[in-house]
């Protein structure tokens, strides 16, 4: 996809249509196939309220906001994704090439400033608003618009319209180094062991660190084959690595070179495509809040594998068929995922992203003993090509940590759990594989200060509506509860019974 302006590679917003995760477009082609008329809201935001933004950066987000407007699939693009996934359908690749983004109607930015954090903040605490009482707010705040370009407040957006359409919208507005030695860390202390992938696309610095920082896990994937360990595990294992980068979740990154000695892959579609890495990534909280919201919350995480499943048949081994676990806590998952074993064995993986890693390691292997039992297979059948996927906020120690840890759970690259077949018709398999974001594309320290970290922004855009109906995600970080307090506590009822929701709601009070 172009812009068909000046936009460049420099550029710290999208330089494509395929500039976003994976799981945006599988998701996006699940929407337009299922629910091709249904209504969406989306609201940006900042958990760090505390890091202001300028007017003048405001006034450049609002120009970068409109310039997603000139996006478009190019045909070797299409061509790209026509051989890379194959799961997309003329249909919906007719759809994406002639999709062009409204940000003008559909996305509404506004700057608030310093002085009224405060109403902002009890207009957070009460939950969201009416559609014409969020009128009267930004008609407020646009009037109050005429200090100084260097005054500091908060940037709010919210994006209303299709769901098809501002589905896309997520990565591009959150987008608006240390790779190589992060990579040769991992694979040393790991004996080459550990998969991990580069998930950083919504919380990068900008294109250009994004591209250099694929380019530095290319460089230290290739530099520690070179060395005496490398050399040495590599012979023992025919050649290949038993870990290493598996990819990008950028798919238009992927295509420009090829990955040495290991098929890597990635969430990330533009860089994927650039550099010969595997796109990688399913689904995001987004769709399950959307057919719990739909379903009223009767079985919801069923609900929405069965509603994929509709759009992408499982086949216990497709790509496409990670399971987020933690849209409605763990506990509620895994009770719904073991009482039917046919439909868990058609899926491949489960992806941990939010709460203790380890406590869901052992839920995860719990979980699929559980599943061997019921349908009468051994545990070793049914655990055998099966993945785990950690992503929550992770960085080189911790992953390293969590890995470690597995290996004294039972989940590791030399036993039979949890494991990623990472060579077709090969035997070979790595352990669970290791999602890393915002630690390899924004990480930096302040030039005023080299010994001082430069803290990334802290910011979420989150599915608020859909036809009308609220949406709401749990997790298993009590904090990170998304949508209307009421309404979770609700949910909460429904799902895990009266006192869940009782605490929540002493909590909001």
């Amino acid at each position: 996809m172009t812009n068909g302006s000046s936009r460049t590679a420099d550029s710290n917003v999208p330089v494509s249509l395929l500039d976003t995760d994976l799981y945006k477009l599988t998701m996006q082609n699940a929407v337009f196939k299922m629910y091709p008329d249904a209504h969406s809201e989306y609201k940006f935001t900042n958990r760090a309220p505390e890091m202001l933004f300028s007017r003048r950066c405001y006034d450049w987000a609002k120009d970068q906001v409109q310039a997603l407007s000139k996006l478009r699939l190019l045909p070797a693009e299409r061509r790209y994704l026509e051989e890379h996934c194959p799961y997309f359908h003329t249909d919906y690749l007719d759809f994406v090439e002639n999709l062009k983004l409204d940000p003008e109607n559909q996305v509404q930015v506004t700057f608030k400033p310093q002085a009224d954090r405060a109403s902002s903040a009890e207009e957070t605490t009460q939950g969201q608003a009416s559609g014409e009482e969020r009128d009267a707010k930004r008609r407020k705040v646009q009037d109050a618009n005429e200090s100084s370009a260097g005054e500091m407040g908060l940037i709010e957006m919210d994006i209303q319209g299709p769901w098809r359409d501002c589905i896309l919208y997520e990565v591009p507005l959150m987008s608006i180094s240390l790779a190589k030695q992060k990579t040769l860390t991992l694979l040393t202390e790991s004996s080459g062991c550990i998969l991990f992938s580069e998930f950083g696309t919504r919380r990068r610095r900008s294109y250009k660190i994004h591209d250099a920082v694929v380019k530095g896990l290319i460089d230290g994937n290739k530099e520690w084959a070179e060395t005496e360990d490398g050399k040495r595990i590599m012979a023992e294992n025919d050649g290949k690595k038993p870990g290493g980068l598996a990819g990008t979740s950028n798919v238009r990154i992927s295509k420009k070179g090829k990955m040495w000695l290991l098929r890597g892959s990635g969430s990330q579609v533009f860089l994927a495509m650039q550099y010969g890495l595997r796109p990688v990534g399913t689904i995001a909280h987004e769709w399950i809040m959307a057919i719990g919201a739909k379903e009223d919350y009767d079985s919801p995480n069923l609900k929405a594998m069965d509603a994929w499943e509709k759009v992408y048949p499982a086949n216990g081994s497709s790509p496409l068929h990670t399971m987020l676990t933690d849209t409605y806590t763990i506990k509620t998952f895994f009770d719904e995922f073991t009482s039917d074993w046919e439909r868990a064995l058609r899926w491949n993986g489960l992806r941990h992203d939010s709460g203790d890693p380890l406590t869901f390691a052992r839920a995860v292997k719990d979980a699929w003993t559980d599943v061997a039992a019921k349908s009468g297979k051994l545990a070793d059948q049914v655990i055998k090509g099966k993945k785990v996927i950690f992503s929550d906020g992770l960085d080189v120690p911790e992953s390293l940590r969590i890995w470690r840890e597995c290996e004294k759970i039972g989940i590791d690259g030399k036993h039979t759990v949890c494991r990623v077949n990472l060579y077709p018709n090969d035997t070979r398999f790595a352990i669970a594989s290791f999602g890393i974001g915002t630690n390899l594309t924004n990480d930096f320290h302040k030039s005023s200060d080299p010994a001082t970290k430069s803290k990334p922004l802290n910011i979420v855009i989150k599915l608020r509506r859909i036809d009308g109906l609220e949406c709401v995600k749990l997790t298993d970080d009590k904090g990170k509860y998304t949508g209307k307090p009421d309404e979770v506590s609700r949910v909460l009822k429904k799902l895990k019974g009266e006192k869940a929701a009782e605490e929540v709601s002493a909590e909001t009070k």
